[in-house]
């Protein structure tokens, strides 16, 4: 069974992204293996003077997961017009090892308005290597409900046609 590792890119307990996570999750779940990070939270800061062969522990898991999966869904919402800071610091942790280099990454920006963040999210995947396959939700709050069901049809249709296309990507590895 292929693995593909999933990062939300908030650290809200309930993350509406963390739902779009788990009904992706839902339609992947009889041919594809997803490991959701358990946190961004618990990584350290971004320091070049750790980013050593003797790096933070959390960092070699992260860049450990990353590896071992075929493919990464990435999942975050737009914070003041870019990236939340915690998932870009995941992002500056893997540059050095090339942890995301030719990775298939599904990369949804789930949020109020998104458009910032999402061309944010292509630069800085395209930049580190990795085969980006790109959606924006916007008003992503309304488009899902509590149970991790996508509500709205054109988004959903929207998802499930990214992830043919990401999913393609992963058997071609």
């Amino acid at each position: 069974m292929k693995k593909i590792f999933a990062i939300c890119g908030s650290t809200k307990a309930s993350s509406t992204n963390l739902l779009y996570i788990a009904a992706i999750t839902k339609l992947l779940r009889h041919e594809y293996e997803v490991v959701t990070l358990s946190s961004i939270a618990d990584l350290p800061h971004f320091n070049p003077d750790l980013d050593t062969d003797d790096a933070p522990q959390s960092v070699v898991q992260l860049r450990k997961n990353i590896s071992l999966a075929d493919g990464i869904l990435i999942c975050t919402p737009e914070y003041a017009m870019g990236l939340p800071g915690s998932l870009k610091n995941v992002l500056d942790w893997t540059v050095s090892s090339a942890s995301f280099s030719r990775k298939p990454v599904l990369s949804i920006v789930a949020s109020s308005q998104g458009e910032k963040a999402y061309q944010s999210l292509i630069d800085v995947l395209t930049v580190i290597e990795a085969r980006v396959f790109p959606l924006l939700v916007p008003f992503a709050k309304a488009k899902i409900n509590p149970e991790a069901s996508i509500t709205d049809s054109t988004t959903l249709s929207a998802i499930e046609a990214t992830l043919k296309q990401f999913v393609a990507n992963l058997s071609n590895e």
